[in-house]
């Protein structure tokens, strides 16, 4: 995804927060009130696996008149669509979108962008800047048969002329954000833009801001995005549980970010089903440091757990074996497959404030997320280190990103409006 640049602090301005020039809050009423006759609708996923491991979803939509169709990773640290357009050299066998061929293509409003993220393709950080370079353009988009213009249905995205190796080698053709504020940016503070999923809210298409996911590769589909509300037959009833957005942070970005409570390793294996009681607990080691008074940015485009620093990460290996060592200067850590496959533990992490919140694990199962490049033999585990030390910019707490391996345990539910994320029991979910 293109969360990890979000996470750290960057130079000038950052710390000041993007103006938001519509409030979330009377948006979502008014297309409440228009959408009342309006259902959820689902979007089938499938799942990048490398090797056993499952590392991103992505689903359709198409662009242009007649449609053209795009495999795109839904993304909850971005704002923005972006594909690869027909003049690209660097885009690998990706569907290529050829303006020409569409009737309702407009060039405008013609802005050069600049996308820059931190991370390649799947689980390992590239020492090459990752990103692309675009052009904002308008034509008509479709997701789930809807239009986000309604009865005009043209909504703005990037086309890209250059995709580097991160976008190039993924199976998906690009990005879909969906941003947890209905105003976005296309450079920081100028060219503001309604994102396409905020467009079918605007415009009552889908009842509600609402939307829902559920990862579960072992089932087909592999996993579903639902638009407008959440899908009761992929969740147990009555265990639905919602955490407060951190909206301070979420709003400045358009990002989905939370507080982190607590970070525990389990120390049984396999691992106890009882949550950690209390300040200590025989079956969960004590909290890490850089866990407590933390926060995190929520990624579905992410198929890792990146931690605030690299005495994070030992730590969290370190429970379970010092095996486990670094593998590249970039954050990857990793041991031989058969061994991380033995020695891995849940990891436990508490997120939201001390009246709402959520005890949401890593299974042990998703620590393991395959062999790593030039390697074999030698598997990577999901946590990893950033770039540098992450912050957070307003008070300089530990950053965090949570990617799908943290969410696929569980039926997510995220609302920008309400400002929270949900938590349920999947159907149909077991354990190895």
């Amino acid at each position: 995804g293109l969360a990890r640049a979000a996470a750290v602090p960057e130079p000038d301005g950052y710390l000041e927060p993007i103006p938001q020039h519509l409030s979330p809050i009377q948006f979502g009423n008014g297309a409440l009130a228009r959408g009342a006759k309006a259902r959820p609708v689902n979007i089938d996923l499938d799942v990048w696996k490398n090797g056993t491991a499952d590392l991103q979803w992505y689903g359709e939509i198409t662009a242009g008149t007649p449609p053209q169709k795009f495999k795109l990773i839904f993304d909850t640290s971005a704002s923005i669509m972006l594909v690869a357009q027909n003049n690209c050299t660097t885009c690998g066998n990706h569907t290529l979108f050829e303006p020409s061929k569409s009737s309702t293509f407009s060039p405008q409003p013609n802005r050069t962008l600049l996308i820059t993220f931190g991370q390649g393709a799947g689980t390992v950080s590239s020492p090459e800047v990752q990103g692309a370079n675009c052009t904002v353009v308008t034509d008509t988009l479709r997701m789930a048969g809807l239009a986000p213009g309604g009865d005009n249905p043209t909504s703005e995205f990037a086309i890209c002329s250059t995709y580097s190796s991160g976008l190039r080698d993924q199976p998906p053709d690009g990005l879909f954000g969906l941003s947890s504020t209905p105003t976005s940016f296309w450079n920081e503070t100028e060219g503001e833009f309604t994102p396409i999923y905020w467009g079918l809210v605007k415009t009552g298409q889908i009842p509600g801001p609402e939307f829902s996911f559920s990862f579960v590769p072992s089932k087909k589909p592999s996993g579903v995005l639902t638009l407008g509300g959440t899908d009761r037959s992929l969740y147990l009833p009555n265990t639905l549980r919602k955490i407060p957005l951190n909206w301070e942070l979420s709003s400045s970005r358009w990002r989905w970010v939370v507080d982190v409570l607590g970070a525990r390793v389990s120390t049984t294996n396999p691992p106890t089903t009882s949550p950690p009681d209390g300040a200590s607990s025989p079956n969960w080691s004590p909290p890490l440091n850089g866990s407590l008074d933390a926060v995190t940015l929520v990624d579905t485009g992410g198929a890792s757990i990146t931690t605030p620093d690299r005495e994070t990460t030992a730590a969290i290996y370190a429970l379970m074996s010092p095996a486990i060592q670094p593998l590249d200067n970039f954050g990857s850590w990793g041991a031989p497959c058969a061994l991380l496959e033995r020695v891995a533990r849940d990891v436990l992490f508490t997120v939201g404030n001390a009246t709402h919140k959520v005890d949401a694990v890593v299974r042990r199962e998703y620590v393991n997320v395959g062999e790593y490049p030039g390697k074999p033999g030698v598997c990577q585990g999901v946590f990893t280190d950033p770039g540098r030390v992450a912050r957070e910019p307003v008070r300089g707490r530990p950053a965090w990103i949570f990617g799908t391996p943290w969410l696929r345990s569980y039926y997510t539910v995220w609302n920008g409006v309400e400002r929270t994320m949900g938590f349920a029991t999947l159907v149909g979910l077991d354990r190895d």
